[in-house]
């Protein structure tokens, strides 16, 4: 009887100091990464799908949302319209439609739509099992309503990078393709309730990279370990294990050879969403005639420490302040020479 109040003593204590280690780690943490919340971000950005959280009006420019079956975003007309065509921007995971940068390219002169990939009316709720096709109404509707013969031109940050790759391979009509933070593989959808591909074709998933075979030592120490004690959840060694430790990774690849858009590829080497350095080489790899522009000191976001704080946990992006931001302002200049020279009137 004593031996076994003296096991439960010490199964209490041990359980009371890392029960006390862990809350003082959180505390700890709340302490250090209190000012890794970027308040200077959009306030549309608490959800992005709420329409009523985006600007009502842009100075220079004609703001409409569209709503035509899967066609859902914002349309930006230039008062002044200075190249023809139009450039199409896609967000990330995050659900976004990538609306700053349409905002700004609108104001120096290009129309712009900033489109929802999901989570719209008429559109998968989550980012799983995406059809490409939805872009068949987007060329619907610019067939019909940019008649100035202009390119077409498709940003895709993230996410919006994977799909916008995809589509460049099934669309000859894109002209023109700018990938931010890109993949170079087709990975798994983001919802696990209802796991499959994060898109389809013809019906069908497109082969994916399944990201719950990455490695188990990077979950635990990468992403639940620091859930529970509130430090950066970094998914980089999870997207780089899954695609190591799948025999067939090669044919997970998006595929390239009837790509004929002009391509222009923009990565942080100190990434730590996903190693989007190592897979705009392998793009460029496969379609040599790319334009590739790697900054070492920036991370997946351009923007901020390196950390993004949401409500629900804080997310390891990388680079540094400095190197995010000259990233940024660099890579700026980068987009508008590309746009330039394919937007020429």
């Amino acid at each position: 009887m004593k031996g076994l109040k003296k096991i439960f003593i010490r199964t209490f204590v041990i359980v009371a100091v890392v029960a006390i280690a862990i809350f003082a780690m959180r505390i700890y943490n709340d302490y250090r990464y209190k000012d890794s919340s970027d308040s200077s971000s959009p306030a549309y950005y608490q959800d992005v799908t709420d329409i009523s959280l985006y600007p009502k009006d842009i100075e220079g420019v004609e703001l409409a949302y569209l709503d035509e079956r899967s066609l859902q975003g914002f349309r930006m007309t230039p008062s002044k319209k200075l190249y023809p065509g139009v450039v199409v921007c896609f967000g990330g995971s995050e659900g976004s439609p990538n609306f700053e940068t349409a905002q700004r390219l609108a104001q120096e002169g290009y129309e712009t739509l900033a489109l929802f990939m999901f989570g719209r009316d008429h559109q998968p709720k989550t980012l799983a099992r995406i059809p490409l096709e939805q872009f068949e109404v987007v060329l619907d509707y610019l067939n019909k309503n940019i008649t100035d013969g202009g390119p077409i031109s498709v940003i895709g940050a993230s996410k919006g990078a994977e799909y916008a790759l995809n589509l460049a391979d099934k669309y000859p009509e894109i002209s023109n393709l700018i990938l931010m933070s890109p993949s170079s593989y087709n990975f798994a959808g983001l919802d696990f309730q209802d796991y499959g591909s994060s898109w389809t074709y013809q019906g069908q998933e497109l082969p994916y990279i399944d990201i719950k075979k990455g490695s188990f030592t990077a979950f635990i120490g990468n992403m639940i370990y620091p859930l529970v004690v509130k430090s950066p959840v970094s998914y980089k060694e999870t997207y780089t294990s899954a695609i190591e430790a799948d025999a067939t990774h090669q044919e997970k690849m998006i595929p390239m050879k009837n790509i004929q858009a002009n391509l222009l590829l923009i990565a942080g080497e100190a990434d730590e969403l996903w190693d989007s350095a190592k897979m705009a080489r392998e793009i460029k790899d496969q379609k040599p005639d790319a334009q590739i522009h790697l900054y070492k000191e920036a991370g997946h976001l351009f923007s901020g420490n390196g950390i993004l704080t949401t409500p629900s946990m804080r997310i390891a992006t990388g680079g540094s302040t400095t190197g995010n931001q000259n990233a940024y302002e660099e890579s700026e200049k980068v987009i508008d020479d590309f746009l330039r020279i394919h937007h020429a009137p």
